[in-house]
């Protein structure tokens, strides 16, 4: 029976804490009581480590436990922000802006012109770039005056203060008559309720963020941080409402399409919805996503979701553009190389894939991800020994579903049918959605129909031509399977779909090309191949399935012209 053409399964799982082995250090210094050492410790190490969640929440603690409430608020916030989908900002200076003046010289000239919504920009770039910068809240509390917001206008300028105790003795300290730092503000609960959140302990982190929002229902981080605790919950509507509220109070505010746009990507992945609704939450993501660069064009984050919208989508070419726009904002930012490397190689741009897997592992070598992806290149050239390799440094990096499901299609490739069946199992256990994908159940009825137990081989490969009906390739393992088992009937059924079937896709194109060249005609297999490029030009795909079937006919000066070819096309 002909193996399948392997069909690339997107994973893509943002890494986060994997410097967790070098917190150790640090965290016995805490236990130890030692908490200056400890404050040093993690200062050094999130400096080192800037996009690190980890790192962050324990320097937060760290200043938490010596009495810097602010500077532990700053880190446990950002400690949160980055264990989300998406990281934090990490604002890149545009070209001819020296320093943080420029940016609240331009929030004052926005200020005095009455666009108060840029000049909040320019303050939180500023913020940004130095979360410590005293003028940049003193700057923040003029903006809200002038909006006649006066309670963010207060709080604002007691974080100036806090920063910079000589402003006791300002005018902005007597216009809102401060004359010490409140012990408690809106700012404490939030950040405790962001300490509750990494406790696990969702309703308690619920609580204090809206005792936060009591003191200062504007409060759009508030907001934002309410959102994410009902989406753990996986309580939806009410992370929405949320976030429309923060929407009214700040509707320029980035970091809230960002939420809105992780909420519809997971309610776009329910179980319980029809295409209808699920193409409806796919648009909105692709909105929201939309309004976050609107309104923030220099945010990394959002042309990383982008292009990991697209790369769902199976639209390579949009992915890698807003990949490859995140690296100009950041040529240092791991996951846009990673999306950028899998673009690639969904794409067959295989040495561009290479490249980026490179610039990946030179951030992170010891990502388990890096090798995953090494392994795919190599089951694509065929090389299912260094694959193999390759897969079994990620398994003991991390027990990942996806790892024992490739390294279950090498063992299929090199014939070990058992070990095979074993890795796919053992995917299944590991995330039981996988019951329900139809590759899998194709894979596990070809290992049962080589083990010889054609009973499970038969169950298999119905569900996954149940899964998906019309996968041209699933319909012919399973006729096979009847074939084997006398059953002529259902062979005859399956087989007449087969050589009725119409390709529309690209895969549909090579699949078939593949079944017909199963079957000893292939020169009907290089005929569809060559009417699937007819119609999509554009798809290298196509040329390079035609490539390997000419490779394998020993058609070495056709090969040659349709490598010159593409490296004219492509």
């Amino acid at each position: 029976m002909k193996k399948t053409i392997i069909s690339l399964f997107i994973f893509f799982n943002l890494a986060a804490g994997v410097y967790a082995s070098e917190l150790t250090d640090g965290i016995k210094l805490l236990n130890t009581n030692k908490l200056n050492k400890a404050c040093e410790f993690f200062k050094n190490y999130t400096d080192n480590h800037p996009n690190d969640p980890d790192g962050h929440y324990w320097l937060g603690y760290c200043y938490k436990r010596t009495g810097q409430d602010e500077l532990g608020s700053y880190h446990l916030q950002k400690s949160f922000e980055l264990s989300q989908t998406i990281e934090d900002i990490d604002i890149v200076e545009p070209a001819g802006f020296k320093n943080q003046n420029d940016y609240l010289d331009i929030a004052l000239m926005y200020l005095e012109n009455g666009e108060f919504d840029k000049a909040h920009t320019y303050c939180d770039m500023t913020i940004k770039l130095n979360p410590e910068n005293a003028e940049a809240y003193i700057m923040r509390s003029k903006i809200y005056l002038a909006q006649g917001d006066k309670d963010n206008a207060r709080a604002a300028a007691i974080r100036a203060i806090q920063y910079d105790n000589a402003l006791l003795d300002s005018d902005t300290a007597r216009e809102f008559d401060i004359v010490e730092i409140p012990p408690f503000d809106f700012e404490y609960y939030n950040s405790k309720g962001v300490e509750y959140f990494y406790k696990g302990e969702i309703e308690n982190a619920i609580n204090c963020f809206k005792k936060s929002l009591d003191m200062n229902f504007k409060n759009v981080v508030a907001l934002n941080n309410l959102a994410r605790a009902y989406i753990k919950l996986q309580n939806y509507d009410e992370a929405k409402s949320a976030l429309k509220k923060a929407r009214i109070f700040a509707p320029k505010y980035f970091e809230t399409y960002l939420n809105l746009a992780h909420i519809a990507k997971l309610e776009s992945q329910r179980a319980d919805i029809g295409d209808f609704t699920r193409k409806k939450y796919l648009r909105e993501r692709q909105k929201y996503l939309n309004i976050a660069i609107k309104n923030n064009p220099n945010d990394k984050r959002a042309y990383l979701e982008m292009g990991n919208y697209y790369l769902e989508q199976r639209d390579f070419k949009e992915a890698i553009k807003n990949f490859e726009t995140a690296l100009i904002y950041d040529d240092e930012y791991y996951e846009a190389y990673l999306g950028l490397a899998i673009a690639n190689l969904k794409s067959d741009n295989l040495q561009k894939a290479l490249l980026a897997l490179r610039n990946a592992g030179a951030l992170n070598s010891r990502s388990d991800e890096i090798s995953y992806y090494l392994a795919k290149m190599c089951i694509l050239d065929n090389r299912f020994d260094e694959a193999k390799d390759y897969l079994e440094d990620a398994l003991s990096k991390a027990e990942n579903p996806e790892y024992y499901l490739e390294m279950g299609k090498i063992e299929y490739y090199k014939n070990n049918y058992t070990s095979a069946r074993e890795n796919f199992i053992k995917a299944c256990s590991l995330d039981v959605r996988l019951k329900n994908m139809a590759e899998l159940h194709n894979y596990l009825g070809l290992c049962y129909y080589h083990m010889k137990d054609l009973r499970k081989a038969v169950i298999n490969l119905q569900k996954a031509n149940e899964l998906e009906n019309n996968n041209v390739i699933y319909m012919y393992n399973l006729s096979l399977v009847y074939k084997t088992t006398r059953q002529n009937d259902l062979y005859e059924k399956i087989y007449n779909k087969i050589m009725n079937f119409k390709p529309q896709s690209v895969r549909d194109y090579i699949d078939l090309s593949t079944i017909y060249y199963d079957r000893g005609q292939s020169d009907v297999a290089k005929t569809i191949l060559d009417e699937g490029i007819r119609k999509m030009p554009e798809k290298k795909a196509l040329y390079s399935a035609k490539l390997k079937l000419l490779k394998s006919l020993g058609e070495s000066e056709e090969e040659k012209k349709l490598k010159e070819l593409m490296d004219k096309i492509f």
